[in-house]
């Protein structure tokens, strides 16, 4: 079911890929990004979107949602004043983006329907049954060696990365496909990796967000993020092709 319905004039297109065409729009006169997603076994679809961006929106942690239709698997929201170009970061920055997420990790998600990382991982399993690939099952292999509890969850985003981080007054984040529940260090470890953290900028971003974690296992995490992007490719051109 698609909210009250106003005319949406596409001004150009930002990206198309195999996993959605984004549009830079106008939703009546407010300037707008419209999202028509296609939907995997390993992705949130429009519902769970919506309601992880009603819930975050209200922290200042997401675009708000200003219309969306499920049936045709389409979300637009609120165009992000700021920047997402954070090659260039500062010391402010990374204070700023460690608060953030801490505050995204001490979400209460239990009244919220995602799942969790485990199951996006078991999806990917179900895709590679019949598949051979030595990377893959090195992949599964070390998530199994690092997930070894499903305690201390948190709401996690398990997607961040210097393109989907919005850096003004506060930091939002866009892109939610991938996010549920999963371990803390995986989003720490997106991060350091995407933004290429040396030993003092990891440091200052750890001890804005309040709490230490041991080098070696975020350079751990930090492999098996690489190898779930690798799977992720490999899985978006079985289910594509």
């Amino acid at each position: 079911m698609a909210t009250e319905m106003k005319k949406i004039n596409v001004l150009k297109n930002i990206k198309t890929s195999k996993t959605a065409s984004i549009n830079l729009c106008k939703f009546g006169d407010v300037k707008a990004v419209s999202k028509a997603k296609t939907i995997f076994p390993f992705t949130n679809d429009v519902a769970s979107e919506v309601e992880i961006h009603t819930k975050l929106a209200k922290i200042n942690l997401s675009p708000e949602i200003l219309d969306f239709d499920t049936a045709l698997h389409s979300i637009t929201f609120e165009y992000l004043e700021g920047s997402n170009d954070v090659a260039n970061y500062d010391e402010q920055f990374l204070i700023k983006l460690g608060k953030a997420i801490k505050k995204l990790h001490l979400v209460d998600f239990q009244d919220t329907a995602i799942g969790s990382f485990q199951q996006k991982i078991d999806a990917y399993r179900q895709i590679f049954l019949d598949v051979d690939d030595s990377s893959v099952l090195a992949g599964f292999k070390l998530f199994d060696s690092l997930y070894d509890s499903s305690n201390n969850l948190v709401f996690s985003h398990n997607d961040i990365n210097v393109s989907n981080i919005f850096y003004g007054d506060d930091i939002r984040l866009i892109d939610w496909e991938y996010a549920g529940a999963n371990l803390p260090i995986y989003d720490i470890a997106s991060i350091t990796k995407s933004l290429k953290l040396d030993e003092h900028q990891t440091e200052i971003f750890l001890d804005s967000y309040d709490k230490k974690f041991d080098t070696s296992k975020i350079k751990s995490f930090e492999l098996l993020i690489s190898q779930v992007e690798y799977i992720w490719q490999k899985a978006l051109n079985l289910t594509t092709n």
